[in-house]
């Protein structure tokens, strides 16, 4: 067995400039997987469920929306670090401006 997900998958990407893809699940985890190597690279759980996530183009930045906020993250080369919240609830679909200089994000009902 291996740290695949537990419960539904919710979101995925695919970084442009890594061969890298990033998934996230209703069991609280954020995995990011190599495609090139077929290895997992990183694991990381959350507090809350993720509904969606965003690879940056650069591949260093990862941005996850939980239930009541948008977590944005570095990607370090063994972990996912935190660090800024946004006060968005219930977003659906995420994305990045193909340049990573803006982002955008829906919440449907």
């Amino acid at each position: 067995l291996g740290p695949f997900h537990r419960a539904e998958i919710t979101g995925l990407d695919v970084c442009m400039r890594k061969e890298l893809i990033a998934t996230c699940s209703r069991d609280k985890t954020v995995n990011i997987w190599n495609y090139a190597t077929k290895t997992h690279e990183i694991a990381e759980l959350f507090n809350e469920e993720c509904l969606t996530l965003a690879f940056h183009p650069s591949g260093l930045h990862l941005i996850v929306a939980l239930q009541d906020k948008i977590q944005m993250c570095n990607v370090l080369s063994n972990k996912i670090d935190p660090y800024k919240q946004l006060p968005i609830k219930g977003c659906n679909e995420i994305r990045f401006a193909n340049g990573g200089h803006l982002f955008a994000c829906v919440a449907q009902e």
